[in-house]
C-alpha cells in the first residue's frame, strides 16, 4: 500500500514540474496524499488555532514548488489556507516535513514538521484576528507564533506588540514586546 502511494505521489510530483494549472493540481494532490491529514486520527489537533484533527487543511497559492530531497513545499503568491475555523493569509508560505520514515507504522503519516509564513500575514480564528510581518508554526512546540507590529484584535478591542505566541493546546495567546499597547472598548467584543 505505501509503495503504491510513494509511486503515484512520485508520478504527480513530475507533472508538477511541467509548470502550469496541472501541475498546481498534480503538486496539491501528492502532498495530499502524502499529507498527515491523509490519515486518520494521525494528529491530535489541527495545525492553525481552533482546527481539529478531523479539519483538512485546504491550501489556495498562485504557485507552488516542491522540493523532494529537502522535503520542502513553498508556495507563492497570495496564500491562502484553511484548517477548521481559521484561516491564514500570507505572500509566501514554506512547510519542511519529516523525511519519510521506512518500515513506520501505517498511521505515523504527521509529517508537517514547520511552517514559515511571510507577510504580511494574517490568523483569523473564531472572533480574533492576528496580524503580523511573519508567522511560524512549530509542531514540536506546538505553537503559532506572528512576530514584528503584531496586532491582536477581538471585535473592537486591539492588542499592539511585537510578538503574540499562541499555544495550540491549551488555547492561551500572549502578546510580548519592549511595550504592549491595547485598547480595550466598552462593548467591543460582540458574542
Amino acid at each position: 500500500m505505501r509503495a503504491r502511494l510513494r509511486d503515484r505521489i512520485g508520478v504527480l510530483a513530475k507533472l508538477a514540474a511541467r509548470g502550469g494549472r496541472e501541475a498546481l493540481l498534480a503538486s496539491l494532490l501528492a502532498f495530499a496524499l502524502a499529507s498527515p491529514l491523509a490519515a486518520k486520527g494521525a494528529r491530535s489537533g489541527g495545525i492553525l488555532p481552533g482546527a481539529s484533527a478531523k479539519d483538512p487543511l485546504n491550501i489556495d497559492a498562485g504557485k507552488l514548488d516542491y522540493f523532494d530531497k529537502e522535503q520542502r513545499l513553498v508556495y507563492s503568491g497570495s496564500v491562502v489556507v484553511t484548517n477548521g475555523p481559521a484561516t491564514l493569509k500570507a505572500s509566501r508560505l514554506v512547510i519542511f516535513l519529516d523525511p519519510k520514515k521506512q518500515g513506520g507504522d501505517e498511521n505515523d503519516n504527521d509529517r508537517v514538521k514547520h511552517i514559515d509564513a511571510e507577510g504580511p500575514v494574517t490568523l483569523v480564528s473564531k472572533d480574533q484576528t492576528g496580524t503580523g510581518d511573519k508567522g511560524t508554526y512549530d509542531r514540536a512546540e506546538n505553537k503559532v507564533y506572528l512576530t514584528g507590529n503584531v496586532t491582536l484584535s477581538q471585535g473592537e478591542n486591539v492588542t499592539k506588540g511585537e510578538k503574540l505566541v499562541y499555544d495550540i493546546a491549551t488555547g492561551q495567546a500572549a502578546v510580548q514586546g519592549e511595550r504592549v499597547r491595547s485598547l480595550f472598548t466598552p462593548g467591543g467584543v460582540r458574542q
